[in-house]
């Protein structure tokens, strides 16, 4: 009988941690997209920001190539 219910214990607990990892790993992905797509978000405005400055300056920030 102990048998019985140790094997259903841990039975029991492996599908339950399963489970569990499974939900993390979702909230871990989806964490994962956000911060990606708000870092590019950022990116995307500081690189604008950038332009528009070096725009009202006349600085270009790209060395000219010498040849």
């Amino acid at each position: 009988m102990l048998r019985v219910r140790a094997a259903s214990f841990f039975t029991g607990f492996a599908v339950a941690s399963g489970i569990a990892m499974y939900q993390v790993q979702k909230e871990v992905w989806s964490s994962h997209q956000t911060l990606s797509a708000q870092a590019q978000e950022y990116h995307s405005e500081l690189e604008s920001r950038i332009a528009r400055l070096e725009k009202s300056t006349g600085v270009n920030s790209k060395p000219k190539e010498s040849e």
